[in-house]
């Protein structure tokens, strides 16, 4: 699948574009998202947490913002996932730009704030595919009412119960993105990160405020010290008229 306009997206202040580029020539010869996205998450383990790097507001002109220095769990997988599925710095940016708004257009309104509008809009835009269906799934219902400015709304999902761990864990492979089911009435995800699959068990990798910085953690250890209701599964795709496999 082309990426329309990946050229045009002028590169951010703040984005270490020498970086971008290292990674990007580093990844250029390895076909599998799954090891990109493995790889590319790696080399961000230990960079400092930031607390809403974004910014911006519903009467705040809105900036695209992407930087490689620090990470909140949004803007973390984001640009892991920017990298794996690009091969310059060009369509690095597009691909975040266009994961992170609807129809890619730069604005707080357009912006993914509710992660369940983020899986739905990625979905329709063919990075990712929803993972969490079948038997061992239940449904939440929630009215998502947190950020002002942005009107209240209902939000129904299936999401996969905390006793399901084990199927999420035979499901899960490399490279896959976790969010974390909230148990408030009014939020559908409190966390999210990449999913690594190792013989000793699955890991999270994600950037954690408690850890201030992209840290590794047994998803046991994580649900033990934060109770979460459940789990979305995510899969990665590579939206690209390269050849990227999944």
């Amino acid at each position: 699948m082309a990426m329309p306009g990946s050229e045009e997206t002028p590169i951010p202040e703040g984005l270490d574009v020498v970086e971008a580029e290292e990674i990007l020539k580093d990844t250029s010869g390895e076909r599998y998202l799954k090891v990109r996205l493995e790889y590319v998450s790696e080399r961000f383990l230990g960079r400092p947490y930031a607390e809403r790097p974004l910014g911006g507001g519903p009467n705040v002109r809105e900036v695209l913002r992407i930087t490689l220095e620090a990470f909140d769990c949004v803007t973390y997988f984001e640009h892991v996932l920017g990298l794996a599925c690009s091969y310059t710095v060009g369509e690095f940016v597009s691909n975040v730009r266009r994961m992170r708004y609807e129809r890619g257009e730069v604005d707080w309104f357009h912006r993914n704030h509710y992660m369940i509008d983020w899986a739905r809009h990625n979905e329709t835009e063919g990075f990712i595919k929803n993972l969490t269906i079948g038997p061992n799934t239940t449904e939440k219902i929630c009215t998502l009412d947190l950020i002002a400015g942005l009107p209240a709304k209902t939000a129904t999902f299936d999401y996969f119960p905390t006793e399901r761990l084990e199927r999420v864990s035979e499901l899960a492979q490399t490279g896959d993105i976790v969010f974390f089911v909230s148990t408030k009435s009014s939020l559908d995800f409190f966390h999210t990160g990449l999913l690594i699959k190792r013989e000793a068990g699955l890991i999270v990798r994600h950037a954690a405020r408690s850890a201030g910085g992209v840290v590794d953690q047994y998803i046991e250890e994580f649900v033990a010290k934060n109770e979460p209701a459940g789990f979305v599964l995510l899969r990665p795709y590579a939206n690209t008229d390269r050849s990227i496999c999944s």
